[in-house]
Protein backbone atom coordinates (compact mmCIF):
# COMPACT_ATOMS: atom_id res chain seq x y z
CA UNK A 1 0.00 0.00 0.00
CA UNK A 2 1.40 3.71 -0.65
CA UNK A 3 0.14 4.40 3.27
CA UNK A 4 1.84 1.00 4.65
CA UNK A 5 5.18 -0.68 4.15
CA UNK A 6 4.29 -4.51 3.17
CA UNK A 7 6.57 -7.39 5.21
CA UNK A 8 7.39 -9.96 2.22
CA UNK A 9 7.39 -12.87 5.26
CA UNK A 10 4.18 -14.97 4.61
CA UNK A 11 3.80 -15.19 8.41
CA UNK A 12 3.32 -12.06 10.90
CA UNK A 13 6.04 -11.18 13.50
CA UNK A 14 3.89 -10.28 16.66
CA UNK A 15 5.01 -7.05 18.21
CA UNK A 16 7.02 -7.49 21.46
CA UNK A 17 6.79 -4.19 22.83
CA UNK A 18 7.59 -0.54 22.34
CA UNK A 19 11.44 1.02 22.57
CA UNK A 20 12.99 3.82 24.85
CA UNK A 21 11.62 6.68 24.36
CA UNK A 22 14.86 8.63 23.49
CA UNK A 23 14.79 11.18 26.83
CA UNK A 24 15.68 9.12 29.75
CA UNK A 25 12.21 7.70 30.30
CA UNK A 26 11.70 3.60 30.52
CA UNK A 27 9.90 2.04 27.57
CA UNK A 28 6.41 1.45 28.63
CA UNK A 29 4.00 -1.29 26.99
CA UNK A 30 1.23 0.26 25.04
CA UNK A 31 -1.96 0.99 27.13
CA UNK A 32 -5.35 -0.90 26.21
CA UNK A 33 -8.66 -0.80 27.96
CA UNK A 34 -8.25 -4.19 28.81
CA UNK A 35 -5.19 -4.06 30.94
CA UNK A 36 -6.42 -1.50 33.84
CA UNK A 37 -9.56 0.62 35.36
CA UNK A 38 -10.96 3.08 33.23
CA UNK A 39 -10.22 5.68 36.01
CA UNK A 40 -6.25 4.25 35.75
CA UNK A 41 -6.10 4.13 32.45
CA UNK A 42 -7.10 7.89 31.49
CA UNK A 43 -4.49 8.99 34.65
CA UNK A 44 -2.07 7.09 32.84
CA UNK A 45 -3.08 8.33 29.52
CA UNK A 46 -3.42 11.91 30.97
CA UNK A 47 0.54 11.43 31.90
CA UNK A 48 1.66 9.84 28.71
CA UNK A 49 -0.04 12.84 26.71
CA UNK A 50 1.48 15.38 29.10
CA UNK A 51 5.28 13.98 28.85
CA UNK A 52 4.90 13.57 25.10
CA UNK A 53 3.68 17.24 24.75
CA UNK A 54 6.83 18.55 26.82
CA UNK A 55 8.83 16.48 24.53
CA UNK A 56 7.61 17.69 21.38
CA UNK A 57 7.89 21.53 22.91
CA UNK A 58 11.54 20.90 23.13
CA UNK A 59 12.39 19.27 20.07
CA UNK A 60 14.68 21.62 17.86
CA UNK A 61 13.57 21.00 13.99
CA UNK A 62 10.62 19.06 11.75
CA UNK A 63 12.83 15.81 12.08
CA UNK A 64 13.60 16.06 16.35
CA UNK A 65 9.42 16.53 15.79
CA UNK A 66 8.81 13.92 13.83
CA UNK A 67 11.30 11.35 16.20
CA UNK A 68 9.23 12.17 19.21
CA UNK A 69 6.29 11.53 17.46
CA UNK A 70 6.98 7.96 16.45
CA UNK A 71 9.01 7.05 19.46
CA UNK A 72 5.80 8.91 22.05
CA UNK A 73 2.94 7.61 19.83
CA UNK A 74 4.76 4.12 20.88
CA UNK A 75 4.44 4.59 24.97
CA UNK A 76 0.50 4.55 23.73
CA UNK A 77 -0.45 2.70 21.06
CA UNK A 78 1.14 -0.45 20.21
CA UNK A 79 2.46 -0.33 16.12
CA UNK A 80 4.82 -2.24 13.61
CA UNK A 81 5.09 0.54 11.29
CA UNK A 82 4.85 4.58 11.90
CA UNK A 83 5.70 7.06 9.52
CA UNK A 84 5.32 11.05 10.12
CA UNK A 85 4.90 13.43 6.68
CA UNK A 86 4.82 17.09 6.53
CA UNK A 87 2.89 18.92 3.82
CA UNK A 88 5.20 20.85 1.44
CA UNK A 89 3.92 23.81 -1.00
CA UNK A 90 2.60 21.91 -4.12
CA UNK A 91 0.97 19.24 -2.70
CA UNK A 92 3.87 17.11 -1.72
CA UNK A 93 3.66 14.63 1.51
CA UNK A 94 7.31 14.44 2.62
CA UNK A 95 8.45 11.90 5.40
CA UNK A 96 10.39 13.16 8.38
CA UNK A 97 10.56 9.70 10.68
CA UNK A 98 10.03 6.41 10.15
CA UNK A 99 9.99 3.39 12.95
CA UNK A 100 9.35 0.06 12.10
CA UNK A 101 9.58 -2.92 14.43
CA UNK A 102 9.21 -6.18 12.60
CA UNK A 103 10.26 -7.83 9.24
CA UNK A 104 10.39 -5.24 6.66
CA UNK A 105 9.83 -2.64 8.84
CA UNK A 106 12.62 -2.41 10.10
CA UNK A 107 14.30 -0.90 6.70
CA UNK A 108 12.82 1.30 4.67
CA UNK A 109 14.07 3.79 1.55
CA UNK A 110 12.18 6.82 2.83
CA UNK A 111 11.66 7.83 -1.30
CA UNK A 112 9.32 4.95 -1.53
CA UNK A 113 6.77 6.20 1.62
CA UNK A 114 6.97 9.92 -0.94
CA UNK A 115 3.61 10.54 -1.61
CA UNK A 116 1.31 13.41 -2.34
CA UNK A 117 -2.17 15.02 -1.50
CA UNK A 118 -4.96 12.38 -2.46
CA UNK A 119 -2.77 9.51 -3.14
CA UNK A 120 -3.03 6.23 -0.61
CA UNK A 121 -4.47 6.56 2.62
CA UNK A 122 -1.71 9.30 3.85
CA UNK A 123 -2.57 11.24 1.14
CA UNK A 124 -6.47 11.02 1.63
CA UNK A 125 -5.98 12.24 4.85
CA UNK A 126 -4.09 15.21 4.01
CA UNK A 127 -6.41 15.89 1.55
CA UNK A 128 -9.69 15.71 3.24
CA UNK A 129 -8.31 16.86 6.78
CA UNK A 130 -10.00 13.71 8.58
CA UNK A 131 -8.44 10.65 10.46
CA UNK A 132 -8.88 7.20 9.34
CA UNK A 133 -9.64 3.80 11.33
CA UNK A 134 -8.84 0.83 8.52
CA UNK A 135 -9.42 -2.32 9.64
CA UNK A 136 -8.18 -4.20 6.10
CA UNK A 137 -5.99 -2.02 3.99
CA UNK A 138 -6.69 -4.37 1.49
CA UNK A 139 -9.99 -4.28 1.56
CA UNK A 140 -10.32 -0.29 1.34
CA UNK A 141 -10.46 0.96 -2.36
CA UNK A 142 -8.41 4.62 -0.80
CA UNK A 143 -5.18 2.37 -0.38
CA UNK A 144 -2.56 1.90 -2.97
CA UNK A 145 0.42 -0.21 -3.21
CA UNK A 146 3.90 0.82 -2.34
CA UNK A 147 5.80 -0.65 -5.76
CA UNK A 148 8.05 -3.47 -5.04
CA UNK A 149 5.97 -4.67 -1.59
CA UNK A 150 4.17 -7.59 -0.96
CA UNK A 151 0.20 -7.41 -0.01
CA UNK A 152 -0.11 -8.33 2.98
CA UNK A 153 -3.27 -8.23 5.81
CA UNK A 154 -2.60 -4.87 7.42
CA UNK A 155 -4.67 -2.13 9.32
CA UNK A 156 -4.09 1.28 9.19
CA UNK A 157 -4.72 3.87 11.73
CA UNK A 158 -4.06 7.66 9.82
CA UNK A 159 -4.47 11.46 11.16
CA UNK A 160 -4.03 14.48 10.14
CA UNK A 161 -1.82 17.02 12.09
CA UNK A 162 -3.51 20.70 12.16
CA UNK A 163 -2.58 24.16 12.49
CA UNK A 164 -5.14 26.82 12.44
CA UNK A 165 -7.52 24.23 10.64
CA UNK A 166 -5.08 23.68 8.32
CA UNK A 167 -3.25 20.28 7.13
CA UNK A 168 0.39 20.35 7.99
CA UNK A 169 1.48 16.56 8.33
CA UNK A 170 0.11 13.53 8.63
CA UNK A 171 0.66 11.02 11.28
CA UNK A 172 0.26 6.99 9.94
CA UNK A 173 0.45 3.68 12.03
CA UNK A 174 0.44 0.53 10.21
CA UNK A 175 -0.05 -3.28 11.85
CA UNK A 176 0.33 -6.47 10.55
CA UNK A 177 -2.81 -8.20 10.83
CA UNK A 178 -7.04 -6.85 10.56
CA UNK A 179 -8.81 -5.00 13.07
CA UNK A 180 -5.24 -4.34 15.53
CA UNK A 181 -6.64 -0.58 16.28
CA UNK A 182 -9.73 0.78 18.10
CA UNK A 183 -11.81 4.02 18.44
CA UNK A 184 -9.98 4.61 21.92
CA UNK A 185 -6.51 4.53 19.78
CA UNK A 186 -7.45 6.98 17.19
CA UNK A 187 -8.59 9.20 19.71
CA UNK A 188 -5.21 9.12 21.66
CA UNK A 189 -3.84 9.85 18.57
CA UNK A 190 -5.51 12.53 17.23
CA UNK A 191 -5.02 14.62 20.39
CA UNK A 192 -1.24 13.83 20.09
CA UNK A 193 -1.20 14.89 16.48
CA UNK A 194 -3.07 18.20 17.70
CA UNK A 195 0.08 18.86 20.22
CA UNK A 196 2.51 17.62 17.51
CA UNK A 197 1.25 19.95 14.65
CA UNK A 198 1.55 22.89 16.85
CA UNK A 199 5.66 21.33 17.69
CA UNK A 200 5.84 21.16 13.77
CA UNK A 201 4.36 24.38 12.81
CA UNK A 202 7.01 25.78 15.79
CA UNK A 203 10.11 23.91 14.54
CA UNK A 204 9.23 25.59 10.83
CA UNK A 205 8.69 28.99 12.41
CA UNK A 206 12.04 28.79 14.65
CA UNK A 207 13.60 27.21 11.15
CA UNK A 208 12.62 29.81 8.87
CA UNK A 209 13.33 32.64 11.60
CA UNK A 210 17.46 31.03 11.65
CA UNK A 211 16.94 31.16 7.70
CA UNK A 212 15.92 34.41 7.55
CA UNK A 213 18.75 35.59 9.85
CA UNK A 214 21.25 33.57 7.96
CA UNK A 215 19.71 35.36 4.40
CA UNK A 216 20.62 38.46 6.34
CA UNK A 217 23.59 37.97 7.47
CA UNK A 218 24.38 37.08 3.83
CA UNK A 219 23.00 39.76 2.59
CA UNK A 220 25.34 42.10 5.25
CA UNK A 221 28.04 40.20 4.16
CA UNK A 222 27.77 40.61 0.29
CA UNK A 223 27.05 44.45 0.58
CA UNK A 224 30.12 44.73 2.92
CA UNK A 225 32.15 42.85 0.17
CA UNK A 226 30.68 45.07 -2.63
CA UNK A 227 30.86 48.51 -0.87
CA UNK A 228 34.56 48.63 -1.21
CA UNK A 229 35.37 47.02 -4.97
CA UNK A 230 35.43 49.52 -7.63
CA UNK A 231 36.24 47.03 -10.18
CA UNK A 232 33.91 45.59 -12.55
CA UNK A 233 34.75 41.76 -13.07
CA UNK A 234 35.63 41.94 -9.05
CA UNK A 235 32.04 42.92 -8.36
CA UNK A 236 31.16 40.42 -11.20
CA UNK A 237 33.16 37.62 -9.84
CA UNK A 238 31.89 38.15 -6.37
CA UNK A 239 28.49 38.41 -7.65
CA UNK A 240 28.96 35.00 -9.20
CA UNK A 241 30.02 33.24 -6.70
CA UNK A 242 27.58 34.43 -3.91
CA UNK A 243 24.62 33.34 -6.61
CA UNK A 244 25.90 29.91 -7.74
CA UNK A 245 25.89 29.00 -3.72
CA UNK A 246 22.56 30.05 -3.20
CA UNK A 247 20.54 28.32 -5.98
CA UNK A 248 23.67 25.29 -5.25
CA UNK A 249 24.79 25.26 -9.30
CA UNK A 250 28.07 24.15 -10.18
CA UNK A 251 28.58 27.38 -12.64
CA UNK A 252 27.53 31.39 -12.58
CA UNK A 253 27.50 33.92 -15.47
CA UNK A 254 27.78 37.61 -15.42
CA UNK A 255 27.12 39.44 -18.21
CA UNK A 256 26.84 43.65 -18.82
CA UNK A 257 23.75 44.30 -21.15
CA UNK A 258 25.15 45.95 -24.92
CA UNK A 259 22.00 47.11 -25.64
CA UNK A 260 22.91 49.12 -29.00
CA UNK A 261 24.57 45.84 -30.66
CA UNK A 262 22.09 43.34 -29.23
CA UNK A 263 24.67 41.43 -26.98
CA UNK A 264 26.05 40.71 -23.87
CA UNK A 265 29.73 41.34 -22.45
CA UNK A 266 31.03 38.89 -20.13
CA UNK A 267 32.43 40.45 -16.52
CA UNK A 268 32.65 37.83 -13.88
CA UNK A 269 32.35 33.70 -13.90
CA UNK A 270 32.06 31.31 -10.54
CA UNK A 271 34.43 29.28 -10.25
CA UNK A 272 36.54 32.05 -11.05
CA UNK A 273 38.73 32.17 -14.83
CA UNK A 274 41.08 33.98 -16.61
CA UNK A 275 39.89 36.92 -18.67
CA UNK A 276 41.06 35.57 -21.63
CA UNK A 277 39.31 32.29 -21.74
CA UNK A 278 35.63 34.10 -21.35
CA UNK A 279 33.90 34.49 -24.27
CA UNK A 280 34.08 38.48 -24.15
CA UNK A 281 30.82 39.46 -26.11
CA UNK A 282 27.65 37.03 -26.64
CA UNK A 283 25.30 38.04 -29.51
CA UNK A 284 21.71 37.57 -28.16
CA UNK A 285 19.51 38.05 -31.73
CA UNK A 286 18.91 33.93 -32.03
CA UNK A 287 18.28 33.77 -27.85
CA UNK A 288 14.27 35.02 -27.43
CA UNK A 289 14.49 34.16 -23.91
CA UNK A 290 17.23 35.86 -23.44
CA UNK A 291 16.33 38.53 -24.30
CA UNK A 292 12.58 38.16 -22.65
CA UNK A 293 14.86 38.40 -19.06
CA UNK A 294 17.01 41.39 -20.03
CA UNK A 295 13.83 43.51 -21.98
CA UNK A 296 10.66 42.29 -19.36
CA UNK A 297 12.86 41.70 -16.24
CA UNK A 298 12.13 38.06 -16.12
CA UNK A 299 13.13 35.17 -14.56
CA UNK A 300 13.47 32.07 -16.74
CA UNK A 301 14.39 28.36 -16.34
CA UNK A 302 15.32 25.97 -18.86
CA UNK A 303 15.49 22.30 -18.33
CA UNK A 304 17.09 20.99 -21.72
CA UNK A 305 14.70 17.70 -21.22
CA UNK A 306 11.58 20.18 -21.71
CA UNK A 307 10.21 19.82 -24.54
CA UNK A 308 8.83 22.80 -25.15
CA UNK A 309 12.16 24.78 -24.05
CA UNK A 310 13.43 27.37 -26.73
CA UNK A 311 15.76 24.84 -29.12
CA UNK A 312 17.96 27.42 -29.22
CA UNK A 313 18.87 27.80 -25.40
CA UNK A 314 18.50 23.50 -25.67
CA UNK A 315 21.40 23.36 -28.17
CA UNK A 316 23.65 25.90 -26.47
CA UNK A 317 23.43 23.99 -23.39
CA UNK A 318 23.68 20.34 -24.72
CA UNK A 319 26.87 21.53 -26.16
CA UNK A 320 28.30 22.13 -23.04
CA UNK A 321 27.10 19.09 -21.45
CA UNK A 322 24.65 21.06 -18.99
CA UNK A 323 21.21 20.23 -18.13
CA UNK A 324 19.54 23.36 -16.81
CA UNK A 325 19.76 27.56 -16.92
CA UNK A 326 18.24 30.07 -14.67
CA UNK A 327 18.42 33.53 -15.83
CA UNK A 328 17.84 35.88 -13.59
CA UNK A 329 17.76 40.26 -14.30
CA UNK A 330 20.20 42.51 -13.13
CA UNK A 331 18.64 45.80 -12.25
CA UNK A 332 19.66 48.97 -11.03
CA UNK A 333 17.31 52.29 -10.90
CA UNK A 334 14.82 50.34 -12.41
CA UNK A 335 16.35 49.35 -15.86
CA UNK A 336 18.20 46.22 -16.99
CA UNK A 337 21.66 46.17 -16.75
CA UNK A 338 22.65 42.61 -17.53
CA UNK A 339 22.22 39.33 -16.86
CA UNK A 340 23.12 36.28 -14.69
CA UNK A 341 23.17 32.72 -15.83
CA UNK A 342 23.29 30.16 -13.78
CA UNK A 343 23.87 26.95 -15.19
CA UNK A 344 23.68 22.69 -13.78
CA UNK A 345 24.46 19.66 -15.30
CA UNK A 346 21.38 18.35 -12.91
CA UNK A 347 17.91 19.76 -12.97
CA UNK A 348 17.55 23.13 -10.41
CA UNK A 349 14.47 22.74 -8.43
CA UNK A 350 13.57 26.42 -7.71
CA UNK A 351 11.64 27.26 -4.41
CA UNK A 352 10.57 30.26 -3.63
CA UNK A 353 12.67 31.77 -0.69
CA UNK A 354 15.92 30.53 -2.80
CA UNK A 355 14.91 32.24 -5.48
CA UNK A 356 13.55 35.52 -3.54
CA UNK A 357 16.90 35.10 -1.81
CA UNK A 358 19.03 35.07 -5.58
CA UNK A 359 16.90 38.02 -6.37
CA UNK A 360 17.57 39.97 -3.33
CA UNK A 361 21.08 39.27 -3.48
CA UNK A 362 21.85 40.13 -7.78
CA UNK A 363 19.21 43.32 -7.16
CA UNK A 364 22.17 44.38 -4.25
CA UNK A 365 25.05 43.30 -6.49
CA UNK A 366 23.18 45.24 -9.62
CA UNK A 367 23.98 48.88 -7.62
CA UNK A 368 27.66 47.86 -7.01
CA UNK A 369 27.90 46.51 -10.49
CA UNK A 370 26.46 49.87 -11.67
CA UNK A 371 28.38 52.37 -9.61
CA UNK A 372 31.84 50.19 -10.38
CA UNK A 373 30.79 50.61 -14.24
CA UNK A 374 30.55 54.29 -13.50
CA UNK A 375 33.64 54.72 -11.87
CA UNK A 376 35.29 53.05 -14.44
CA UNK A 377 34.01 55.18 -16.91
CA UNK A 378 35.22 58.31 -14.85
CA UNK A 379 38.43 56.89 -14.23
CA UNK A 380 38.51 55.84 -18.04
CA UNK A 381 37.89 59.91 -18.78
CA UNK A 382 40.70 60.39 -15.99
CA UNK A 383 43.35 58.12 -17.52
CA UNK A 384 42.73 58.86 -21.43
CA UNK A 385 43.91 61.00 -23.60
CA UNK A 386 40.98 62.29 -25.16
CA UNK A 387 42.61 63.18 -28.20
CA UNK A 388 43.98 60.28 -29.29
CA UNK A 389 42.19 57.69 -26.95
CA UNK A 390 45.29 56.60 -25.55
CA UNK A 391 46.29 56.35 -21.79
CA UNK A 392 48.30 59.32 -20.45
CA UNK A 393 51.50 59.72 -18.26
CA UNK A 394 49.65 59.30 -15.50
CA UNK A 395 48.04 56.20 -15.76
CA UNK A 396 51.35 54.66 -17.20
CA UNK A 397 52.85 55.37 -13.75
CA UNK A 398 50.65 53.36 -12.48
CA UNK A 399 50.23 50.50 -14.73
CA UNK A 400 54.33 50.25 -15.00
CA UNK A 401 54.23 49.81 -10.75
CA UNK A 402 51.83 47.43 -11.31
CA UNK A 403 53.41 45.38 -14.28
CA UNK A 404 57.03 45.86 -12.58
CA UNK A 405 55.43 44.08 -9.77
CA UNK A 406 54.06 40.98 -12.16
CA UNK A 407 57.66 40.99 -13.61
CA UNK A 408 59.74 40.38 -10.50
CA UNK A 409 56.75 37.67 -9.16
CA UNK A 410 56.98 36.08 -12.52
CA UNK A 411 60.46 36.10 -13.91
CA UNK A 412 58.94 37.68 -17.17
CA UNK A 413 60.70 40.79 -19.09
CA UNK A 414 59.47 44.05 -19.07
CA UNK A 415 60.83 46.92 -21.49
CA UNK A 416 59.27 50.24 -22.44
CA UNK A 417 59.63 52.40 -25.28
CA UNK A 418 59.64 56.32 -25.79
CA UNK A 419 58.62 57.28 -29.56
CA UNK A 420 58.54 61.04 -30.66
CA UNK A 421 57.83 62.66 -33.97
CA UNK A 422 60.59 63.94 -36.22
CA UNK A 423 59.95 67.70 -37.04
CA UNK A 424 56.24 68.03 -35.73
CA UNK A 425 57.01 71.95 -34.81
CA UNK A 426 57.50 72.35 -38.97
CA UNK A 427 54.01 70.33 -39.00
CA UNK A 428 52.48 73.00 -36.98
CA UNK A 429 53.54 75.64 -38.13
CA UNK A 430 53.02 74.25 -42.08
CA UNK A 431 49.22 73.08 -41.93
CA UNK A 432 48.57 74.97 -38.06
CA UNK A 433 47.23 73.23 -35.27
CA UNK A 434 43.93 71.64 -35.99
CA UNK A 435 45.99 70.06 -38.69
CA UNK A 436 48.76 68.68 -36.33
CA UNK A 437 45.71 67.39 -34.13
CA UNK A 438 45.09 65.00 -37.02
CA UNK A 439 48.27 63.86 -37.34
CA UNK A 440 48.47 63.27 -33.29
CA UNK A 441 45.37 60.91 -34.09
CA UNK A 442 46.81 59.36 -36.80
CA UNK A 443 50.15 58.56 -35.53
CA UNK A 444 48.04 56.47 -32.22
CA UNK A 445 46.23 55.02 -34.95
CA UNK A 446 49.56 53.24 -36.78
CA UNK A 447 50.73 53.05 -33.31
CA UNK A 448 48.26 50.76 -32.49
CA UNK A 449 48.20 48.74 -35.10
CA UNK A 450 51.79 47.62 -35.00
CA UNK A 451 51.64 46.40 -31.28
CA UNK A 452 50.33 43.63 -29.89
CA UNK A 453 46.56 43.28 -27.76
CA UNK A 454 48.90 43.21 -24.85
CA UNK A 455 51.18 46.07 -25.44
CA UNK A 456 50.35 49.77 -23.28
CA UNK A 457 50.18 52.83 -25.23
CA UNK A 458 50.38 55.91 -23.82
CA UNK A 459 50.67 59.98 -24.54
CA UNK A 460 53.47 61.02 -23.03
CA UNK A 461 53.02 64.83 -23.74
CA UNK A 462 53.59 67.48 -26.73
CA UNK A 463 54.14 64.85 -30.18
CA UNK A 464 55.79 62.06 -27.54
CA UNK A 465 54.28 58.63 -26.59
CA UNK A 466 55.55 55.26 -24.05
CA UNK A 467 55.12 52.13 -25.09
CA UNK A 468 54.76 49.79 -22.09
CA UNK A 469 56.10 46.01 -23.41
CA UNK A 470 54.78 43.54 -21.10
CA UNK A 471 56.83 40.26 -21.36
CA UNK A 472 59.54 41.56 -23.89
CA UNK A 473 63.10 41.67 -23.71
CA UNK A 474 65.90 43.83 -24.74
CA UNK A 475 65.95 42.09 -27.76
CA UNK A 476 62.11 41.88 -28.61
CA UNK A 477 61.81 45.83 -27.25
CA UNK A 478 63.90 46.20 -30.31
CA UNK A 479 62.37 44.20 -32.49
CA UNK A 480 59.40 46.03 -32.03
CA UNK A 481 60.74 49.57 -32.49
CA UNK A 482 62.07 48.52 -35.60
CA UNK A 483 58.58 47.55 -36.96
CA UNK A 484 56.94 50.47 -35.52
CA UNK A 485 60.14 52.67 -37.72
CA UNK A 486 59.62 50.55 -40.99
CA UNK A 487 55.27 51.83 -39.94
CA UNK A 488 56.51 55.46 -40.43
CA UNK A 489 58.80 54.95 -42.93
CA UNK A 490 56.00 53.18 -45.23
CA UNK A 491 53.36 54.99 -44.65
CA UNK A 492 52.39 58.93 -44.88
CA UNK A 493 49.70 61.31 -43.24
CA UNK A 494 46.96 62.21 -45.77
CA UNK A 495 44.07 64.48 -45.61
CA UNK A 496 41.20 66.48 -47.72
CA UNK A 497 42.73 65.81 -50.87
CA UNK A 498 46.34 68.24 -49.87
CA UNK A 499 49.51 66.25 -50.99
CA UNK A 500 50.85 63.64 -48.56
CA UNK A 501 53.45 64.51 -45.71
CA UNK A 502 55.85 61.89 -44.05
CA UNK A 503 56.21 61.66 -40.93
CA UNK A 504 59.24 60.20 -39.31
CA UNK A 505 59.10 59.10 -35.84
CA UNK A 506 62.50 58.50 -33.00
CA UNK A 507 62.37 55.52 -30.91
CA UNK A 508 64.38 54.32 -27.92
CA UNK A 509 64.16 51.28 -25.64
CA UNK A 510 65.03 50.51 -21.89
CA UNK A 511 64.81 47.23 -20.47
CA UNK A 512 63.53 46.71 -16.76
CA UNK A 513 65.38 46.07 -14.22
CA UNK A 514 68.60 46.02 -16.26
CA UNK A 515 68.41 49.84 -17.29
CA UNK A 516 66.27 50.87 -14.36
CA UNK A 517 63.72 49.71 -11.58
CA UNK A 518 61.61 52.61 -11.87
CA UNK A 519 59.29 53.86 -14.65
CA UNK A 520 61.19 57.40 -14.43
CA UNK A 521 64.53 55.42 -14.82
CA UNK A 522 63.27 53.69 -17.98
CA UNK A 523 61.87 56.43 -19.27
CA UNK A 524 65.14 58.35 -18.45
CA UNK A 525 67.13 55.45 -20.34
CA UNK A 526 64.88 55.37 -23.49
CA UNK A 527 64.78 59.18 -24.13
CA UNK A 528 68.38 59.08 -24.19
CA UNK A 529 67.92 56.63 -26.95
CA UNK A 530 65.85 58.09 -28.80
CA UNK A 531 67.54 61.22 -29.01
CA UNK A 532 70.63 59.67 -30.09
CA UNK A 533 68.14 58.31 -33.04
CA UNK A 534 66.99 61.79 -33.51
CA UNK A 535 70.79 63.25 -33.91
CA UNK A 536 71.87 60.26 -35.68
CA UNK A 537 69.33 60.66 -38.34
CA UNK A 538 70.01 64.43 -38.58
CA UNK A 539 73.52 63.61 -39.20
CA UNK A 540 72.60 61.48 -42.23
CA UNK A 541 70.25 64.07 -43.45
CA UNK A 542 73.02 66.80 -43.10
CA UNK A 543 75.31 64.28 -44.64
CA UNK A 544 73.33 63.62 -47.76
CA UNK A 545 72.25 67.69 -48.15
CA UNK A 546 76.25 68.07 -48.05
Amino acid sequence: MIASVSSPVATPVVFAGAPATGEGTPAASPLHPADESIAALFARQLEVLQAASARLSRAEGTEAVGRAIVEETGRIIDYHNARVYVLEPGGDLVPIAFEGRVGAYEQVDLELLRTRLGVGFTGWVGLHGEPLLVPDANDDPRGASIPGTDDVDESMLVVPMRYDDVVVGVITLSKLGLNQFAGHDLRLLSILADQAATALESARNLARSHALAGELRLLLDVSSELAVILDQREVANVLAGHLARVLSVEECAISWWDRANDRVKTLGYYPPQPVDVLTPYFDIGSYPQTKHVLEDQATELIDADDPGADPAEVALLRADGYRALVMLPLVASGESIGLAELISMLPIALDDERLNLARTIANEASIALENARLYEEARALADRDPLTGFFNHRYLHERFGQEAVRARRSRRPLSLLMLDLDDFKLVNDTFGHLRGDDVLRWTADLIRSTLRASDVPARYGGDEFAILLPDADHDEAVATAARLTEAFAQSAFARDGRPAVQVGASIGSATFPADGRTAAELIAVADAGLYRMKRSTRQAEEALGA
